[in-house]
């Protein structure tokens, strides 16, 4: 497996923490998703906040990560008759072992491989997955660029006052700021390798000819839909 257990001790400040970000993403998300398919695969499925929305559109879900504890949480709050949560790699995914789906959607997660994997090969096996006629729903970390620990704490103050803003509400607030202080959540922005977006953009339109790109969701952040033919 790839960085098991990262989100192993935040996992349930982690699940509070998407749930508050939930509004960026998931509009855009939403709009991709096909009406109903078949076979779905959420990689990086997490505590399952996107694994839900994917048991609406298809008839059978997988969903996998790496975090026991955050799949403990996706199991006791995110049950649903056709999910499988499975801890695995999304690398241990494979058309063989799997089959082939129809949406395949991974949200955040891909650029935790890019410490011991090449893009080229994740995303090449991304592509794999999907079959003729599915879609890929994709939205990654893209890189600010080398920072210092200062900078990370700093960010983190300044996402805590664009929730106060966005939210209105004390609590969210402090729970942004809790986890992006949170030494774990430090030593993963540090220690990540994400696209610069140049790069992002070259990598999946290599390995996904005809892809779309979404740049504003969240400032570091892209989101990239493709149909394969």
């Amino acid at each position: 497996m790839t960085q098991p257990a990262l989100f192993d001790p935040i996992a349930k400040a982690y699940a509070r923490y998407a749930a508050i970000t939930d509004e960026l993403f998931r509009p855009w998300i939403e709009r991709h998703l096909p009406v109903h398919v078949g076979c779905a695969a959420d990689l990086g499925c997490g505590s399952g906040r996107w694994t839900t929305l994917l048991a609406e559109h298809a008839t059978d879900v997988l969903a996998v990560d790496v975090s026991a504890a955050e799949l403990r949480l996706a199991c006791a709050t995110r049950s649903r008759p056709n999910v499988r949560y499975e801890l695995r790699s999304l690398l241990d995914v494979t058309p063989g072992r799997d089959g082939l789906f129809d949406l395949v959607l991974s949200v955040n997660t891909l650029f935790h491989l890019y410490a011991e994997h090449s893009p080229d090969d994740v995303l090449r096996h991304v592509r794999s997955l999907v079959a003729p006629g599915g879609v890929a729903v994709l939205v990654d970390v893209v890189s600010p660029g080398d920072r210092a620990l200062w900078w990370h704490r700093w960010w983190g103050l300044a996402e805590a006052a664009r929730t106060l803003r966005r939210r209105r509400s004390v609590t969210d607030t402090w729970a942004v700021l809790a986890l992006r202080q949170h030494p774990a959540w430090l030593r993963h922005a540090r220690t990540n390798h994400p696209l610069p977006r140049e790069r992002f953009h070259d990598v999946y339109a290599d390995h996904l000819p005809g892809v779309r790109f979404t740049e504003d969701l969240d400032p570091f952040t892209c989101a990239a839909y493709w149909r394969r033919d």
